[in-house]
């Protein structure tokens, strides 16, 4: 078998790109496979094959590939994201929390992620981690709906329901709260 040339490969990763768009992804890994038999290190063609095997549900595969473009570019926040979505998928969830505390240590304003976090944490029962996670990031996104949701919600699994209750009245508008009186609004 003969060497692919430079000319061979950016045909066949055109190839693989057209046949991907058009959702053809059995022909799309086909011609990634040709690129990556010649060059293994070929990022956009190991981040698209993991994307085409993820559409097929073929989620060994997709984890494979996405971990080898890790290997190469570990501080590659999108992929770090698209593996963790792999994680939600098949639900392992500690692995989604790991991946996706990587990529927050990369990128501190990823508002989708820091939501994530708090999935994570709240599925597995981490409520101490939840409570002081949302505490903090509820400082930089006050509003944030599933930030406040699981930042309450640990406090009532943490057993600290006065606090959880004034919390969700504070949230709700029914009663505001200073350091001496309470007014019903």
């Amino acid at each position: 078998m003969s060497k692919l040339t430079n000319q061979n490969i950016e045909i066949f990763f055109s190839k693989a790109e057209k046949l991907r768009i058009e959702n053809n992804f059995l022909g799309a890994i086909e011609f990634y496979k040709k690129v990556l038999n010649h060059d293994h290190n070929f990022k956009a063609a190991l981040s698209n094959i993991a994307h085409c095997y993820f559409q097929l549900n073929k989620f060994d595969f997709a984890e494979k590939y996405y971990l080898h473009f890790i290997k190469i570019e570990p501080l590659n926040e999108q992929i770090l994201n698209n593996l963790s979505l792999l994680y939600f998928k098949i639900k392992k969830i500690d692995k989604a929390l790991s991946v996706l505390q990587k990529s927050l240590d990369i990128n501190i304003n990823q508002e989708n992620v820091v939501e994530k976090i708090g999935y994570c944490m709240f599925e597995l029962q981490l409520y101490s981690e939840v409570n002081l996670f949302c505490k903090k990031f509820l400082k930089v996104y006050p509003n944030n709906k599933f930030l406040i949701s699981y930042f309450e919600k640990s406090l009532f699994k943490l057993g600290r329901n006065v606090e959880a209750l004034k919390f969700s009245q504070k949230q709700t508008g029914f009663i505001q709260f200073n350091d001496e009186e309470i007014k019903l609004i």
